[in-house]
């Protein structure tokens, strides 16, 4: 009863987190949902990092 339940458990969180994982959008089907992919999922102060005077 106990494997059935502990498989029952690992099967339940495996499934959850194969569906919660975002799938990058093919940058040769459509350019547009790449990009906005990569724009939002750039680290934080990723513009201040890019710029060429970056403050101290």
């Amino acid at each position: 009863m106990k494997k059935s339940l502990l498989l029952l458990l690992f099967a339940a969180c495996a499934s959850l987190s194969l569906t919660s994982c975002e799938q990058a959008p093919d940058a040769e089907k459509d350019p547009n949902a790449d990009a906005a992919y990569k724009r939002s999922h750039r680290a934080d102060g990723y513009r201040e990092a890019q710029r060429s005077n970056p403050a101290q």
